[in-house]
């Protein structure tokens, strides 16, 4: 009901939506040839810097205000999955005119079978959440601190910089342990933290996101942007707090909205939706130029 945290979860599912429209749709530049980049390369490349924070953002939310654990949220949870993935299986049926069991066994198995990554990776934090809850509800403020650090080296250090199976880039249930534990312990630290103003906090970010920008000149896009990168974390941290430390206020549209958000991702992402939605915007990269082609990108992005 805090609806500044709620602007912060339709812009983190806005960013993931933007991340999927440049970088997964049109490529990065190497970091070869961001030494002599062209307009365009920066233009992709600080979009994506600036955006990719958005499912750190979105797990730092989780943590900060605690998942409560419940059989009926976790029903409600797998509900919203299978209606989302049953939608794309009836649609592909309608239009093609092609279904077989095999393929609505393969649509109710979310977790099991699923291009989703994030899906099975929040099922295993939903699932973790009541141990993770009661572990932080014992620990001292600076204890907590302690194993900030104890799981800063699991995931950063042994992790994204040795490319160690224990978290090698962040697309798993370790990356969303670790930044449920950093939201839990900024929730702890909320009123040390709000002596700092949301504008202080956003300058943070803009300079943490020109680290992840010039990290992208050095070291491969997979490392440069992996959620666990030190900058990206950093980056991410730091937006979460420019609304974290604000003013609360209440807006039922703005709650209704972000509590819908989740279903863009479940939704465009999808094998099936996204190979349609990747090819319309390349489309519009082949018909259309310059200010044209960016309206009709922007125009689908907020459809």
């Amino acid at each position: 009901r805090n609806s500044r945290i709620g602007l912060l979860r339709i812009l983190s599912m806005m960013m993931v939506l933007g991340v999927h429209f440049v970088g997964a749709t049109f490529g990065l530049p190497s970091c070869e040839e961001l030494r002599h980049p062209t307009s365009t390369m920066v233009a992709k490349d600080l979009l994506e810097v600036l955006m990719i924070v958005g499912v750190n953002c979105f797990v730092l939310i989780s943590g900060f205000f605690s998942i409560h654990f419940s059989v009926r949220g976790l029903l409600r949870f797998t509900t919203i999955c299978l209606v989302a993935s049953l939608t794309v299986w009836a649609y592909q049926w309608v239009e093609t005119g092609e279904t077989s069991l095999q393929s609505l066994w393969d649509a109710v198995r979310v977790y099991s079978n699923t291009d989703l990554w994030f899906v099975p990776a929040y099922l295993g934090l939903y699932v973790l959440s009541p141990f993770i809850n009661a572990g932080c509800d014992v620990l001292t403020s600076r204890r907590m601190l302690g194993m900030l650090l104890v799981l800063t080296f699991l995931n950063v250090y042994l992790g994204w910089y040795w490319s160690g199976k224990v978290n090698p880039t962040g697309y798993c249930v370790m990356q969303f342990v670790y930044v449920y534990f950093i939201g839990r312990t900024l929730q702890r630290l909320l009123l040390q933290l709000q002596r700092i103003s949301s504008y202080a906090y956003f300058i943070m970010y803009l300079l943490a996101t020109a680290c992840v920008f010039v990290s992208a000149m050095f070291l491969p896009y997979a490392k440069a942007l992996a959620y666990n990168s030190p900058f990206v974390l950093a980056s991410s941290v730091a937006l979460f707090l420019t609304f974290a430390v604000g003013r609360e206020f209440n807006n039922s549209i703005i709650n209704r909205l972000a509590a819908a958000s989740f279903w863009v991702y479940l939704l465009h992402k999808s094998p099936y939706f996204w190979i349609k939605l990747r090819n319309l915007l390349l489309n519009f990269d082949y018909r259309f130029d310059g200010i044209e082609f960016i309206g009709w990108c922007l125009f689908l992005f907020f459809g």
